[in-house]
């Protein structure tokens, strides 16, 4: 019966670690920038886009694919940095 509450009060403990690993990747963030500049994104550990910045020179309806294509490039730039910085919390937090 002991170990049924010891298992208990482990996963208790495992939650509130989770909560805490959850509030430290909201508050990590990356800003990254398209090579010429054009659109600037930032992104929290937690891959939520938190601010976009668009270059007025690419708002035009001619630039629509150059800039779809802009984003996806960026945005992927974002979570190659942001998957670093959580394999790096994630062996820190675990003492690795």
């Amino acid at each position: 019966m002991g170990n049924i509450f010891d298992n208990l009060k482990q996963i208790g403990q495992l939650k509130q670690q989770a909560a805490q690993f959850e509030k430290v990747l909201r508050s990590k963030t990356v800003d990254v920038s398209s090579p010429k500049g054009e659109l600037k994104l930032s992104v929290n550990g937690k891959m939520e886009l938190v601010n976009i910045e668009i270059s007025p020179d690419v708002l035009k309806p001619e630039n629509k694919a150059y800039l779809e294509k802009l984003f996806k490039n960026t945005f992927f730039s974002a979570q190659k940095e942001i998957e670093r910085i959580v394999s790096s919390e994630m062996r820190s937090q675990m003492g690795i």
